[in-house]
């Protein structure tokens, strides 16, 4: 608007001192017109049906790409995962059996505490990855997603609020049911709240909203915080399994996976923006941008 806008309110200004000259207005009218025939030519060869078509294509190719790489990985995660399992298993139960036999001030009870504590860490690791085999399939049934998000927080809050982490929840009124069940869209907003906690060790705020988009018919579900951030070259890689912007080792990179593969199962999109202190002291943290279809069931919830 700008760019058509601010050479006619300099002509104005230019001109004032000729409106008794008419041929340096129709010279002028004629540029202009010349101007906007110009940038209307532009923006159609941008926006012609042929490259919008190309990065639909584009798109698409992206997106089985990302299909691909969580296929290929879900079959040597399954039997990593089983593999490990069964002998992690043996290791806890047995751990547990001689910490029963052992006396609590000894030194070989607080070295049993240790392994058992690693072993119930490896296990997590272990649970992860199921969790990422088992993301298809799980797009059955429907769910309140405000129900969900105000369910959830009053359990993590408490947790978040010991943290100096504050959170606000905007969720619209009469939301229509949207795709899955509890224990997926859990298992999204757990592992939102995990990475922003981690984003956020001294404390910060998590935003959290919903909406209906009438004209898409989907539902956008947003989660935003005001923590690190993830530098600009690591956002095309943040939902490519195994990828973790964590230091020390403190993230396997399957979280934002795991999430990815569960908004596809439910014919959604996921989107991430994000901004670092390098971009911004102040405006400085990460959002992230859900939309998933409605559940056409001629009501919505009150």
């Amino acid at each position: 608007m700008v760019v058509l806008t601010a050479p006619a309110f300099f002509a104005m200004g230019f001109f004032q001192t000729y409106r008794q000259d008419p041929l340096r207005i129709y010279l002028f009218a004629g540029i202009y017109a010349l101007f906007l025939l110009f940038i209307f030519l532009y923006l159609e060869s941008v926006f012609s049906k042929e490259n919008i078509d190309k990065m639909a294509e584009l798109s698409s190719i992206a997106d089985d790409i990302q299909a691909e790489k969580l296929a290929s990985l879900e079959t040597l995660t399954a039997g990593i995962a089983h593999e490990i399992n069964n002998p992690l298993g043996i290791i806890l139960g047995f751990s547990s059996l001689v910490l029963e036999k052992t006396d609590p001030e000894s030194q070989i009870h607080k070295d049993l505490t240790i392994i058992e504590r690693q072993g119930l860490q490896c296990k997590k690791v272990v649970d992860n990855l199921m969790n990422f085999t088992r993301g298809k399939g799980s797009s059955e049934g429907n769910v309140n997603l405000n129900s969900v998000i105000e369910h959830l927080m009053a359990v993590v809050g408490p947790g978040l609020r010991s943290q100096k982490i504050s959170w606000e929840c905007l969720l619209e009124p009469k939301l229509p049911l949207g795709p899955g069940n509890l224990q997926r869209w859990q298992q999204v907003l757990l592992n939102l709240i995990n990475n922003a906690k981690a984003a956020m060790p001294k404390g910060g705020k998590i935003k959290i909203w919903t909406r209906c988009e009438e004209n898409r018919e989907a539902i956008e579900i947003g989660f935003q915080d005001t923590g690190s951030g993830i530098p600009k070259e690591d956002l095309a890689q943040v939902f490519d399994p195994f990828f973790s912007t964590k230091k020390g080792g403190k993230g396997i990179g399957l979280g934002l996976s795991i999430i990815y593969g569960i908004i596809k199962t439910f014919d959604g999109t996921i989107a991430c923006q994000s901004r670092t202190d390098a971009d911004s002291k102040e405006l400085h943290g990460t959002t992230f941008i859900m939309s998933v279809p409605l559940i056409k069931t001629g009501r919505t919830l009150e």
